[in-house]
């Protein structure tokens, strides 16, 4: 066999065995080229490198299952504050527009600084596998493209799943400030032929680390005409679909207004949900304590179907909501996976954030175990993207591997290296990133990027959108009366 023969020298090692993790301690990990040839206790033959990780935590590298790549201007705005009409829903506090054609936040920044910034800080902390929802900060697609997005993503290095964005409607503010949903003649159909034309010129792009995946933006905006051709489009192409369902309570109530039915249970109607569909959120479900709605069972028709939910507890957690509950999901026999969908892009942050939102959620120390919140993001995520070669490190995998240094202090001493690694670390710790068998971070770097660079840039890319707010906001009001700061400038 030909190609370049690296050996990673652990450690304690999260090897996979056909069937489940395992702890491996003082192993090894061999890969050629971009696959996994063996894990196990030695290898006898010849490697061209070799990489000293003991006393270091080997692990596949993590499946991010719902993302919004960009900089989060309007997002970073409200954690503490947000228009009580919307019941803690955060995106639409900043998302709408000022009347049904206006500007929106995104309209005023550097959009290419915004994507390469984040992708760089999603890989930098552990994801090498990610699905983008709807890659609206790419751009229009002109001639099969997607604006940089998935350029930047083939010249970083980073697994993407993504295409542009469907929608039948768009959320705006009227002109009393009232949130207000318009709904677009052609049902969003041509959105649909956006999506298609780059499924035709990107998916498999970069040697297959660019796929494609249909991406209806959100239920609350979807007709059922977009929803039954983008399934019968997913099925044509043999490629998933994601969408944003059971995200807020004006959704669910809107749905249960027009159609009777909860958002999961209107689209097992449809027959939209099978397995090729990952469900971003799911929270607001029958039953959840926030709307009131006891009739049917969601989650028995989620895991039924084989659909997937991606779960995404900090940025709901930020908004006093959290989902109720992972272990209900869980038992339920619903494919679990995470993502972190905003800021910050840390998946190891996150996997903390599901632990301790978990546990509260339910009042119970006993559930949410480490092996279940670990499986979420490796395992659930490839089963959601229906890869059996990703989320796992076993032969004929793809060699994407994190390397997480535990000589750090804030490890401290541990009696199971993965609960030190969801107990007390971050991204921070994450020492070495490989990527399809290329190494993308080493001691912490980036590689391809300037880090200094793009912090600058993101920087003054959000700040001139924040300096343009009131260009947007209903009646010109300026960013500080909207969303004051937590102490007030010292004025002399």
């Amino acid at each position: 066999m030909s190609g370049k023969t690296t050996l990673i020298r652990g450690g304690w090692i999260v090897a996979f065995d056909g069937e489940r993790h395992r702890i491996l301690t003082d192993g090894v990990v061999v890969y050629r080229d971009n696959s996994i040839l063996h894990v196990g206790q030695s290898w006898h033959e010849d490697v061209d490198e070799t990489i000293d990780a003991r006393r270091h935590l080997v692990m596949p590298g993590l499946v991010n299952a719902h993302v919004h790549v960009g900089a989060h201007t309007g997002d970073r705005m409200i954690l503490d504050g947000g228009r009580a009409d919307l019941f803690r829903s955060g995106f639409m506090n900043y998302c709408t527009t000022k009347g049904i054609n206006g500007p929106t936040i995104h309209d005023f920044e550097d959009v290419d600084m915004a994507i390469r910034y984040s992708l760089a800080c999603l890989l930098r902390f552990g994801s090498t596998t990610v699905v983008d929802m709807g890659g609206e900060l790419g751009g229009e697609v002109a001639g099969g493209g997607l604006g940089p997005l998935a350029t930047h993503a083939g010249e970083l290095g980073i697994r993407l799943y993504t295409a542009p964005g469907m929608r039948s409607a768009h959320h705006y503010y009227d002109q009393s400030g009232r949130h207000q949903i318009h709904w677009h003649a052609d049902d969003g159909l041509a959105t649909l032929d956006q999506a298609l034309a780059f499924v035709e010129a990107w998916d498999g792009a970069y040697d297959g680390r660019v796929r494609a995946i249909l991406v209806p933006l959100e239920y609350h905006l979807s007709s059922d005409e977009l929803l039954r051709r983008v399934k019968e489009a997913a099925a044509k192409h043999r490629i998933g679909i994601t969408m944003h369902v059971a995200e807020s309570v004006l959704e669910f109530q809107d749905s249960v207004r027009h159609t009777g039915r909860t958002p999961v249970a209107a689209l097992h109607e449809q027959g939209f949900l099978g397995p090729e569909v990952i469900l971003g959120h799911g929270l607001y479900t029958s039953g959840h304590s926030q709307v009131a709605f006891t009739r049917g069972d969601d989650l028995a028709l989620i895991a039924g179907s084989g659909a997937s939910v991606a779960h995404s507890p900090t940025v709901f957690a930020r908004r006093g909501v959290h989902l109720e509950s992972f272990q209900r999901y869980l038992d339920a026999g619903i494919n679990l996976a995470i993502g972190t969908d905003s800021y910050p892009q840390d998946m190891l942050g996150e996997l903390k954030a599901v632990a301790l939102t978990g546990k509260i959620a339910d009042r119970d120390v006993e559930v949410v175990a480490t092996r279940d919140i670990f499986n979420a993001a490796t395992l659930g995520g490839s089963r959601a993207l229906g890869r059996d070669d990703l989320g796992r490190l076993a032969p004929g995998a793809k060699a994407d591997i994190l390397i997480v240094d535990f000589q750090r202090l804030r490890v401290g001493p541990f009696l199971d290296p993965l609960k030190a690694l969801i107990q007390c670390c971050d991204g921070e710790v994450i020492d070495t990133v490989i990527v399809d068998g290329r190494t993308l971070v080493k001691e912490g770097r980036l590689l391809t990027w300037d880090d200094g660079a793009l912090l600058e840039g993101v920087r003054q890319s959000s700040t001139k959108a924040w300096d343009r707010f009131a260009d947007y906001w209903p009646d010109n009001v300026p960013i500080e009366a909207v969303f004051p700061a937590a102490f007030e400038p010292w004025k002399e």
